[in-house]
């Protein structure tokens, strides 16, 4: 007999990462920089131990080609960042580095979804290592 609560969290992880993605794509959302210019793909959602801890494998792509001899888009960036009166931008390689942006992230997915709770975004390589630690004879995962 097969369980319903594989059932139930399949139909919730395939709404759970449309809805990641259209956030991750979001420019009115995403702080970082890059948003305008890249197109996030959510590969891969898992959940924990409850279906409040969400892990995503997210990957990012140019929305176009870079034009030769244009200016670089880090340059851009870090012009942009100075005219701000900011020293550096936020990359969306380090979105996930910054509580307050899965915090966002998080709290915009619970909006969207009507969820009760707001939810624990991660990146799934930090589910391999949440694992060890509660099991410290297993190796972590990357």
């Amino acid at each position: 007999m097969a369980n319903i609560n594989v059932g139930k969290r399949a139909a919730h992880g395939r709404s759970v990462k449309a809805a990641l993605q259209d956030i991750l794509n979001d420019p009115a959302v995403m702080p970082n920089a890059d948003c305008p210019d890249l197109l996030v793909s959510v590969s891969r959602v898992e959940f924990g131990k409850t279906v409040a801890e969400i892990y995503l494998d997210v990957h990012a792509r140019w929305r176009r080609p870079l034009d030769p001899g244009s200016e670089p888009p880090h340059d851009r960036y870090m012009r942009e960042a100075r005219g701000r009166g900011e020293d550096t931008y936020i990359d969306f390689d380090e979105v996930f580095y910054f509580p307050q942006i899965t915090e966002l992230v998080a709290r915009e997915l619970q909006r969207r979804l009507g969820l009760l709770y707001t939810p624990v975004v991660r990146r799934l390589s930090d589910l391999g290592k949440s694992a060890s630690r509660e099991h410290p004879g297993r190796p972590e995962c990357e």
